[in-house]
């Protein structure tokens, strides 16, 4: 009986998903403000595709990054909260931290 249950945690555990795939939801703290954030990210993430930003209020904004072999990423800015809302592009994290 503990060998199945062993085995059935071994077999849970390689279905784990990745670090990258669980990267979705990161949220970082900044002082700047919302402008200085958005031309900052424009800048920086356009080496790595396209970006589209959404103004949903005076306070908001969202970033599509497009254009990349990992799908879109979304990034909402509501300083002092920096969010990325779908999965991190692990080559877009200094690029983005570089901008708080």
């Amino acid at each position: 009986m503990w060998l199945a249950f062993i085995a059935s945690v071994l077999v849970a555990g390689a279905m784990a998903p990745t670090p990258t795939e669980q990267l979705s939801g990161v949220t970082y703290r900044s002082s700047k403000p919302l402008a200085a954030l958005q031309k900052c990210l424009t800048e920086n993430l356009t080496e790595v595709g396209e970006v589209v930003a959404v103004r949903s209020d005076a306070e908001t904004t969202t970033l599509v990054l497009r254009n990349i072999p990992d799908g879109p990423m979304t990034i909402d800015l509501a300083p002092p909260k920096v969010t990325v809302t779908s999965k991190l592009t692990p080559h877009t994290r200094h690029l983005i931290k570089a901008c708080l």
